[in-house]
């Protein structure tokens, strides 16, 4: 029998995923400590720390095999029934570079999705899609993207079986899943800062009246949490461990990581969000700005972020970014 069969037979293949030498020397602890394994079964020490840093490699090579490496939420794409009107409200918020499709059909989740007026809105390192509403449907999230570093679509398929993989024979830019709950998901390369949000639908950039020099509400610097609300958490937790890594999920359950953003799946009764990273993130002052945009904001607990429903009732959060707050001044984000 070998090192490696030995050692799961001892171990009853319990502690296999440890890694390296600090399974080896925790397992020794138990080995020595078990009177209850005769001296034909029991392995030496030698074979012992062997079997173990084996498995331990093993399991840390799968284990990086299955995770993609996701640096963040490169966008998010809601549909609502009038996208002057919605766009004109994120170009207030956020909106200093600001890009149009005039006639494309979009990407979404519905792949009957009507062809129209696409608008894309930078959000620092992400971006803000807005495109028409599919017919029988009411405003909300159309699909959301994580930017894979390094992405190569034919590659990055055969990693994806099991996950439900969406129209394959699209271009090999773009590959899209379905989650458990039936939510969208787009893989793709991280945005490119140098070129015009959109431009792979032929979106251009549209300047200020004027020409003056666009004075949005918050100065954004990317999307740093995504929340999708779930009915039964395990099943969709299951799901994004295998997309995301198990390794990025947060000591909450269905908490992850992704690059210096969150993806969370919260409670049915929060409802989805996306919150919008802004920098020199005032709590009171973001309320009172976005009260002269039209809408009501209010304080999440933490006060880590406030929270409000734009114009089409999609709900939408501020709030500061980590990544670009000293640590002196940081506060814990929270889905709140």
């Amino acid at each position: 029998m070998s090192i490696v069969s030995r050692f799961l037979a001892y171990t009853d293949s319990r502690l296999w995923t440890c890694a390296g030498f600090i399974c080896a020397a925790r397992l020794e602890v138990t080995m020595r400590r078990d009177e209850k394994i005769s001296q034909a079964e029991a392995l030496t020490r030698r074979e012992f720390i062997a079997g173990a840093v084996l498995l331990g490699a093993a399991g840390t090579a799968l284990h990086l095999e299955a995770a993609l490496p996701v640096v963040g939420i490169d966008h998010v794409n809601i549909h609502v029934p009038d996208v002057q009107r919605s766009a004109d409200f994120y170009i207030k918020l956020s909106g200093v570079e600001v890009s149009r499709a005039p006639n494309a059909k979009a990407q979404t989740a519905n792949p009957a999705a009507p062809s129209g007026v696409l608008w894309f809105i930078r959000l620092g390192r992400s971006n803000l899609a807005i495109s028409p509403l599919p017919a029988g449907e009411g405003p909300g999230l159309d699909h959301f993207s994580f930017g894979i570093t390094g992405f190569n679509g034919e590659a990055v398929k055969s990693q994806l079986a099991g996950l439900n993989q969406q129209w394959p024979d699209s271009p090999s830019n773009n590959l899209w899943l379905k989650d458990p709950v039936g939510r969208v998901i787009q893989l793709n390369a991280p945005g490119d800062p140098s070129r015009v949000p959109g431009a792979g639908v032929g979106a251009v950039l549209v300047e200020p009246v004027g020409g003056v020099t666009r004075q949005p509400a918050f100065q954004a610097t990317r999307i740093t949490l995504l929340t999708m609300a779930v009915r039964q958490l395990e099943p969709s937790a299951t799901y994004y461990r295998n997309l995301l890594g198990a390794q990025n999920e947060q000591p909450q359950k269905g908490r992850f990581r992704v690059g210096e953003s969150e993806f969370v799946l919260g409670p049915a009764s929060a409802g989805d969000y996306f919150r919008i990273g802004v920098a020199g993130f005032d709590p009171a002052a973001a309320v009172t700005k976005l009260k002269s945009l039209g809408v009501k904001a209010n304080v999440t607990r933490d006060k880590s972020a406030v929270s409000f429903r734009d114009l089409d009732g999609i709900q939408v959060q501020i709030g500061g970014d980590s990544a670009t707050t000293p640590s002196s001044q940081r506060i814990r984000i929270g889905a709140g």
